[in-house]
């Protein structure tokens, strides 16, 4: 029951009217500014941005698939932030054919970018990083934001280990929540989500999942 209500609230999450209010204004801007072309490579990944998104109900898609979804995702930031945001993605390609829960890297993206670059006054850079070792594949989400201060970090650490009532989660979201409980759900508990940080240094949202292409959906 709580996977099913996180699942539902990933999927809500990613329909915010307020994500596509704003992404609309700047495609009226860019059109506004008769930049066209840019407008049309931003509507475009907003339709690749919703079109896996929705996966027609799947819950496990490709890893190739994840990826074109933050891809989709980090172009309409970076259109919209302009300088101020960057971004780097580094995936070991052999990965890209095995299964991952829909939905992982997004919520953690926009995290990185809502809760840490946006209070720094330097460019932000995020840097996303797909490997494998051994039977498991890791991704890393690195970002030169605010970071977390220590006690606030314990904090997190100790909400994103409690079951979740969806009324005492002060100090992370949903989107992460639902990553670290429907991985655990699909693949088994020993894999999951963590986070490092340190504050006005950045951090690090790690990410890790069997290989494998044989997920049964629940």
């Amino acid at each position: 029951e709580e996977k099913q209500k996180l699942e539902v609230a990933a999927l809500q999450a990613q329909i915010n009217p307020h994500f596509l209010y704003n992404t609309l204004s700047s495609v009226k801007g860019l059109c506004d500014m008769e930049m066209n072309t840019e407008a049309s490579k931003m509507i475009s990944a907003l339709s690749s941005y919703f079109r896996i998104g929705l996966s027609r109900g799947k819950n496990i898609i490709s890893i190739e698939d994840e990826i074109l979804h933050i891809k989709s995702y980090l172009y309409i930031m970076e259109m919209r932030y302009g300088d101020h945001l960057s971004y780097q993605i580094n995936i070991d390609k052999e990965i890209t054919q095995y299964n991952i829960t829909k939905l992982t890297l997004q919520p953690i993206v926009e995290n990185a970018i809502y809760h840490g670059i946006k209070h720094i006054r330097t460019q932000g850079i995020i840097d996303i990083k797909g490997y494998q070792m051994e039977d498991r594949i890791y991704f890393d989400v690195i970002d030169n934001g605010i970071g977390i201060k220590k006690e606030k970090l314990t904090k997190i650490h100790n909400e994103l280990s409690n079951p979740f009532n969806g009324e005492d989660q002060e100090l992370i979201g949903i989107g992460l929540r639902s990553v670290d409980l429907r991985i655990k759900s699909y693949f088994g508990n020993e894999f999951g989500l963590s986070i490092e940080s340190e504050y006005e240094k950045g951090t690090i949202v790690s990410v890790v999942i069997p290989k494998t292409n044989e997920v049964v959906e629940k």
